[in-house]
């Protein structure tokens, strides 16, 4: 029996919690806020930490699908996400019926899952079902080359079309004085072409596979080091970037920009973590919430609306006072998410029991 692997695990959890931590700055109102002061300076730092979260999973996608090849099994394995997609949609969609009183009839209800609206977080999941059929394609792709040279010029190339122009094409070069206050116009020049940054998840895809093959390493406290300085420097450079004014989320820090840096460090510091002398529960916790950690992250808007809107807004009424609130609100949330998605698991479970037998009887009695 293949031996699991709980360094893939933690990497998992640290990705959902770090998608439950940057939606706190969605929810609390962080960007309606001035950025000025060392109080957004921090939470800037935070956000250039934290936007991992999405780059952490493809690229985890990539480090453990690499073998996957075209099979009718293989394609099976959608199910399972789409099953969980469609009770979590359910899920939320209740809760805007009941809860929030949103108008909500079979109809709406079927077209806003087909819309991957069901959910409100569930825009990965329409990006990851494209992922997944390409998969075994990419994976001919990758092993079809020769070696380990032709094998990093595919990933410079993917990192060149894909997230070099999300970085260089983010600057005014006409604007005379734009260094001075960039936040005061949003033109930008193009440098390098840009057509096909939207295929940011296959780059991360490649990453995933290079580091499965090769097993990159660096030492834990440079590693460490690196990885506070990078969170450190971008943060900064987006405090920068929209001094003045509510932040500004340009190409350079969304998905696929700078945060191709502080993921490959941080997995990589993740993946070399010795975990083989953790307590016997942390190991049990770890690989449980990574289990659930697909669910987790669709029901977190639940517990959002439940933590946020239902308490946050109402004791701490001041948007930049929200702020503090983090060590507390961000905990209670995952833990909420993780309740949520364990009662998630347990109806897909128990349904998918219980309806074969009922075919069965149903066949029978015929």
């Amino acid at each position: 029996m293949k031996e699991r692997n709980l360094n893939a695990d933690l990497i998992r959890c640290v990705a959902v919690f770090s998608v439950v931590s940057v939606h706190f700055l969605l929810n609390t109102g962080f960007y309606g806020i001035t950025v000025v002061g060392k109080k957004m300076l921090a939470m800037c730092m935070f956000r250039s930490f934290f936007m991992t979260c999405v780059p952490m999973f493809l690229v985890l996608t990539g480090y453990l699908m690499n073998q996957k090849t075209l099979s009718r099994r293989y394609y099976k394995g959608i199910l399972k996400t789409l099953e969980i997609y469609v009770l979590a949609s359910i899920a939320c969609l209740l809760y805007k019926k009941y809860v929030m009183g949103n108008t909500v009839t079979l109809q709406t209800a079927i077209l806003d899952i087909l819309n991957y609206k069901g959910a409100n977080y569930a825009w990965y999941v329409e990006m990851y079902i494209g992922l997944f059929f390409m998969i075994p394609f990419l994976n001919l792709a990758y092993h079809g080359l020769k070696s380990k040279r032709e094998k990093q010029i595919l990933v410079l190339t993917m990192i060149s079309l894909t997230m070099l122009p999300k970085i260089l094409n983010n600057f005014n070069l006409v604007t005379e004085g734009w260094w001075l206050l960039p936040s005061s116009s949003k033109d930008y020049n193009k440098l390098v072409p840009g057509f096909f940054t939207s295929l940011y998840p296959v780059t991360y895809y490649f990453i995933g596979a290079y580091l499965r093959e090769y097993d990159i390493k660096i030492k834990k406290k440079l590693n460490l080091l690196l990885l506070i300085l990078a969170v450190a420097v971008f943060g900064t450079y987006n405090f920068y970037r929209s001094y003045g004014v509510d932040f500004i989320w340009g190409s350079n820090c969304s998905w696929g920009g700078e945060n191709l840096i502080t993921t490959v460090l941080l997995f990589v510091l993740l993946l070399h973590v010795k975990i083989d002398k953790w307590p016997s529960i942390i190991k049990k916790a770890l690989v449980y919430l990574s289990g659930i950690s697909f669910g987790l992250y669709l029901v977190s808007w639940i517990a959002d609306q439940i933590v946020y809107h239902g308490f946050l807004e109402v004791y701490v009424p001041e948007a930049g006072d929200r702020l503090y609130y983090f060590p507390i609100v961000i905990p209670c949330v995952f833990l909420l998410s993780a309740l949520g998605s364990s009662i998630l698991y347990l109806v897909r479970s128990v349904a998918g029991k219980a309806i074969p037998s009922i075919v069965h009887l149903t066949n029978k009695s015929l």
